[in-house]
């Protein structure tokens, strides 16, 4: 994707991912600085990048500043520098680094400090997906600020989705949709262990794919309205009935000698619902005890 107007932009971290959101820009027609604590790292980034060895020097000049290090205290020990922080200022600072809310409102709470325009954002790719279709950027933060830059920002995922202006919502947003995924993944891999401990090829399991993602599917739009409504009732499959099938897998688990711990914690967490007297109630009621033990 070629922007309509060159930004002068630098990218501040040079590893995978950032190597892979300085070239996406640079390919867009922008003009890209790169900088690293690695020199040969910047260097190495190419692709119509310019390398600096002088983190201020490559911030003098340019408009935009994306961020993609390891981690958010990486950066803050980046930026306590008095000269790198006069540097930044009247910049706009995309912080692309994994982090967390508390993450997000901390570097919020330095760029206000500074003189800083400052957009929270997570992207949701690996490396190799940046600038394909596959890739999805969350952004949160000032609306004004994103749509200043909006345009620029597409380099990387055409699917550029502004979150909110709580500056810790792309962060949430993220964790949340991860969590999703670490946890079926989990799930799935776990479901193939205990048919190949039964002789059972786990390929005819995952011929199956649709039908546990369509449950999926189905339920988490069943507890999208419950959750809404903080109303959990109904009448197609009590907490009762599926805590007994929770119940079924953790004995098949054990009686085939794979690890038990998963379904256990499964259990656990629906049984305290069912401690709770959530018992009749539908399958999403379970939110209801998720608070903080």
């Amino acid at each position: 994707m070629t922007s309509s107007r060159s930004t002068k932009m630098v990218v501040i971290g040079s590893g995978l991912m950032g190597t892979a959101l300085a070239r996406a820009f640079a390919a867009a027609g922008h003009d890209v600085a790169a900088w690293n604590r690695t020199a040969s790292k910047a260097r190495a980034v190419g692709g119509g990048t310019l390398a600096f060895e002088n983190l201020v020097e490559a911030v003098a000049g340019r408009e935009l500043v994306v961020v993609s290090l390891s981690n958010y205290a990486a950066c803050s020990e980046l930026f306590a520098s008095e000269a790198v922080a006069s540097a930044l200022a009247g910049k706009t600072l995309v912080q692309l680094t994994s982090g967390s809310p508390a993450d997000a409102r901390g570097g919020l709470e330095w760029a206000r400090a500074h003189g800083v325009a400052y957009l929270d954002a997570a992207i949701l790719a690996y490396p190799a997906f940046v600038a394909t279709d596959y890739a999805t950027v969350f952004y949160a933060g000032s609306r004004a600020i994103y749509d200043r830059h909006h345009e620029t920002l597409q380099a990387i995922a055409k699917n550029s989705v502004y979150v909110d202006e709580k500056i810790g919502s792309a962060a949430t947003l993220d964790c949340a949709i991860l969590e999703a995924y670490y946890g079926g993944t989990l799930a799935v891999l776990h479901a193939a262990a205990m048919c190949k401990a039964e002789g059972l090829d786990p390929k005819v399991f995952f011929a199956q794919k649709n039908s546990f993602l369509g449950l999926i599917s189905v339920t988490a739009d069943a507890a999208q309205g419950m959750i809404e409504s903080n109303d959990f009732s109904g009448d197609q499959c009590s907490l009762n009935t599926h805590v007994a099938a929770i119940e079924h897998i953790v004995r098949l688990s054990m009686d085939a000698r794979i690890s038990a711990r998963f379904p256990k914690e499964l259990l656990e967490n629906y049984k305290r619902a069912l401690s709770a007297g959530l018992g009749e109630q539908e399958l999403p009621a379970v939110f209801r005890t998720l608070k903080q033990d």
